[in-house]
């Protein structure tokens, strides 16, 4: 399928309320005159040795800088940043200077400490200077909520060329978007005026980025490294999990009914979304209500403490992608444990990936059968024996962060997914507590000719253990060397030590053993995939234990991590 001709009609995009760019926006209309009024300072007497150095030019991005440089003639140059003390890594990029007045984009800067910039064109060092931006904010405490997260190097690179290059970047809910290097030392982040938690960078190198924190997910910011902000797209219907960018400047995501459905229905996070970036409007809308069957409870549950009652969360997609080869549009749903995939132009239901329980009738045929790498069937579902062993070590529970892995193989499809795990069961009684229980990365292979589904590769059951337990979130990166970044992006720890859940009794069973206080512990690794050799490893933080007593009924979700990739800054 080329999705430039994807139909617009099938199924139709809902008609749009306020949906559009708002080009009034005033954070977009200030950076513009920012942008604008700072290379019109750039003379011809702003050479390589005295150039206009702006810190942090829209107040965004506190490790980031302009240098003002009249170019004398077109030139790549080569751009290093260091501390001073060179304690930790280069970070480097290339700029094409441009005859006449340039804004030479910098960043990656220590925070607190004296910084070292290097411009060099061809061989030769043409400028260097010294920047020291301030220290950065400080993390929890018990005056501090949705602080700086702590982070910690807890597995060292031994060897640099065994990781990939680049920064890890990360999300972390309503805090901050950021960027730290194999010494766990911050390099980049922006501000929490710009979302985060949905975040992903687009071809363009800028980034999307949604959260709760601003305006409930109904904003989406497109954003840059130096924190200039260049449009808010107004959306009808929240933009809740995983904006993913698609070909010809679309971009997909799990949406809903925002202001409620247009029939009797109160139910929420259930459809999925394609807009056009270019202007701001959707394009197509999947409603999963009509799909998938609404009659089988969620396992996990779709309430949860803060929670509005007055909406259904049955389904809780939280990412899609198109397959291409197969004309699939392929979805998440947390709330029914399940993978499943539809038709991209009629939206007809084609495969659930799911446990094989408590499905209506009409939903048996799309059913997968899980199968060794000959094809022959790994369970016997005519037994509980059979159902017990596919819930607790192949299916998927809870699951986020669907990522395909491409292919041109008619009638098959393959993806990477993070596996929270939440009960692997169906039944209280044979479910898993968090000290029990793993969460895993997962690859997958489906065969829609046979209708069967095997599993090639997993990752973190025997590994990282019941310390990566996320209940919720987290999220991986395949890397072009073929090594993987995994963030365990919701484990949480009790302060004796013990796995927590963020909702027990709603995502797990209850556990009597939890204690009274909540620390976020998130395990954030870098892997060879193919031999699962650790090679870098950090814990996050928010420095700071919760309590019910002082910080509410929400205090396990003390601090999470909802995307991960490795980038290079530029």
């Amino acid at each position: 399928m080329n999705i430039n001709k994807l139909s617009i009609s099938q199924p139709a995009p809902r008609t749009p309320i306020n949906q559009q760019i708002d080009v009034d926006n005033a954070m977009v209309l200030s950076h513009n005159a920012i942008y604008q009024s700072l290379l019109a300072t750039v003379t011809d007497a702003d050479s390589y040795e005295n150039p206009l150095i702006t810190l942090d030019p829209y107040g965004t991005a506190p490790l980031s800088l302009y240098l003002g440089i009249w170019g004398a003639l077109n030139e790549d140059i080569t751009v290093t940043v260091q501390d001073s003390k060179e304690s930790t890594v280069v970070v480097s990029w290339t700029y094409s200077m441009q005859t006449g007045a340039n804004l030479v984009p910098v960043s990656g800067l220590v925070a607190g400490e004296d910084n070292v910039i290097t411009l060099i064109s061809d061989t030769q060092i043409v400028g260097q200077y010294t920047v020291t931006p301030a220290a950065l904010p400080p993390s929890d405490s018990a005056d501090i909520t949705l602080g700086f997260p702590v982070i910690t190097v807890t597995k060292a690179v031994d060897e640099s060329s065994l990781v990939a290059d680049g920064l890890y970047f990360s999300t972390y809910f309503d805090r901050y978007n950021l960027a730290f290097d194999q010494y766990g030392i911050v390099r980049w982040y922006v501000s929490q005026e710009i979302p985060s938690y949905n975040f992903v960078r687009i071809d363009n190198g800028h980034f999307l980025a949604t959260s709760q924190g601003v305006n409930h997910c109904l904003d989406m910011y497109e954003f840059d490294v130096m924190g200039r902000v260049y449009t808010v797209y107004l959306l009808d219907n929240e933009f809740h999990h995983s904006i993913l960018p698609l070909e010809n400047n679309l971009a997909i995501a799990p949406s809903e009914y925002t202001n409620g459905r247009p029939d009797d229905y109160s139910t929420g996070k259930d459809g999925v979304s394609i807009i056009d970036l270019t202007t701001g409007l959707e394009v197509a809308y999947y409603d999963m209500l009509k799909v998938m069957d609404y009659s089988r409870s969620p396992r996990p549950s779709g309430s949860a403490p803060g929670q509005s009652v007055t909406m259904d969360d049955w389904l809780h997609i939280n990412q899609s992608y198109i397959n291409t080869t197969n004309n699939l549009l392929v979805s998440s749903g947390r709330h029914q444990s399940s993978v499943f995939g539809v038709d991209v132009e009629s939206g007809q239901l084609r495969f659930i990936m799911a446990d094989h329980e408590d499905w209506a009738s009409d939903f048996e045929e799309y059913l997968l059968t899980p199968v060794d790498e000959s094809g022959n069937p790994l369970f016997d579902f005519s037994t509980q024996e059979g159902i017990d062993s596919a819930n607790s070590d192949f299916w998927t529970w809870g699951q986020h962060n669907i990522v395909e892995i491409p292919n041109t193989e008619s009638g098959i499809l393959e993806f990477l997914v993070f596996d929270n795990g939440n009960y692997r069961s169906r039944d209280d009684a044979k479910s898993l507590l968090p000290i029990d229980n793993f969460s895993r990365v997962v690859q997958f292979r489906i065969d829609l000719n046979t209708m069967t589904v095997s599993r090639s590769y997993e990752y973190g059951k025997e590994e990282v253990g019941s310390r990566g337990y996320s209940s919720f979130v987290s999220a991986k990166h395949l890397l072009s060397n073929g090594n993987l970044v995994i963030h365990f992006g919701a484990s949480t720890m009790d302060e004796n030590g013990r796995p927590l859940s963020a909702q027990p009794g709603y995502s797990d069973i209850v556990d009597p053993l939890d204690g009274s206080q909540a620390l976020g512990m998130l395990v954030l690794q870098e892997i060879n995939k193919e031999t699962k050799q650790l090679l870098f490893e950090a814990t996050v933080t928010s420095g700071y234990y919760k309590n019910a007593e002082v910080n509410g009924d929400d205090y396990r979700y003390d601090i999470s991590a909802f995307r991960v990739y490795k980038l290079p800054l530029f």
